[in-house]
């Protein structure tokens, strides 16, 4: 069983490396922290790591100090956990140019992970990859801590829409109640998530608002962001986690779609279901994936074939 095996290699192990795709969102980083926090506390030495800086609005959680974002070649770790990850290319370039560890130990909630590690956890019933990470260090024998809590709850947050997708069950909010419990402040977490944006972020979100299309039987919606949009208003697409949800809350609309034109000549287009449309599917034709109803890929290519691609592949589900 993967999870004895994981424990195994904690067990084991007295040096590893914590850490989650680039660009890390809500479940991504605070996953890490908290698998990082959890070794600590089991006496183990711990290095977090990420390919990109922590975003503003997550350095409040704990531990997130600690993450660097450069990989000597002197390290040499007994194991990577890789938290939040479906594929190991979304862990970086850097990351793929270092050789410092023994094994890979995959923990994810993605039902698309490409299974890459030595040892692969991977619950897709599960409301987060935090929730995943507590059951690991649960049977490793870690106490519930605020910051392990508040961490854990902030994945919870991030990837339930604040307990408002589909993917919230009684599970999810007994957990909930349980980081409550330990010490996590939902206030707080959700002023710093939700409530402490940049003003230029409200300016690059009136850009979206006014692109914003509803395809003719009003059945999805999709807007679309430029890089010149970033350079104009001066931001990044950092501020940008949560712009999916003004099309996706559009009455009717079954499928979401965010266009995010990237500078390398292509688009990263984020996904979202109301009903049972699986866009992880759609997503995976494209090389991407996800969950059924959130997902995400990257295509090259101009806009205007970028997003006929898109349609085709939509109107063939929809039908």
């Amino acid at each position: 069983m993967a999870m004895n095996s994981v424990i195994s290699e904690i067990k084991k192990g007295k040096n590893f490396l914590v850490c989650s795709h680039v660009g890390p969102d809500g479940d991504a980083m605070a996953s890490t922290l908290a698998m990082g926090l959890g070794l600590e506390q089991l006496k183990k030495k711990v290095t977090y790591y990420n390919h990109d800086p922590v975003p503003e609005n997550l350095r409040f959680l704990p531990a997130s100090k600690k993450v660097i974002t450069e990989l000597k070649e002197t390290f040499n770790f007994d194991a990577v956990f890789v938290m939040d990850c479906g594929a190991l290319e979304r862990l970086g370039k850097k990351f793929a140019q270092f050789h410092g560890y023994k094994k890979i130990i995959n923990v994810d909630h993605h039902a698309s992970n490409d299974r890459y590690g030595d040892i692969n956890y991977i619950l897709s019933d599960a409301a987060s990859s935090g929730e995943v990470v507590w059951k690991v260090l649960k049977k490793a024998g870690c106490k519930l801590t605020s910051d392990i809590a508040t961490n854990l709850y902030c994945t919870l947050v991030t990837d339930t829409g604040s307990f408002r997708y589909s993917n919230t069950n009684e599970h999810t909010l007994k957990l909930a109640s349980e980081m409550v419990a330990a010490g996590a402040d939902p206030s707080t977490v959700s002023i710093h998530l939700f409530e402490s944006q940049p003003y230029q972020a409200f300016q690059l979100l009136g850009r979206l608002l006014d692109r914003l299309k509803v395809s003719s039987d009003g059945r999805y919606s999709w807007s679309v962001i430029y890089q010149k949009d970033l350079k104009e208003v001066g931001t990044s697409y950092e501020v940008t986690e949560d712009f999916i949800n003004y099309p996706r809350a559009i009455k009717g609309v079954e499928v979401a779609f965010l266009f995010k034109e990237l500078p390398e000549g292509a688009y990263k287009i984020s996904m979202r279901s109301k009903t049972h449309i699986d866009v992880s599917q759609i997503c995976m034709a494209f090389g991407g994936g996800g969950h059924k109803k959130a997902a995400a890929c990257i295509i090259k290519g101009s806009f205007d074939d970028v997003s006929q691609k898109i349609f085709e592949k939509v109107h063939a589900v929809l039908v």
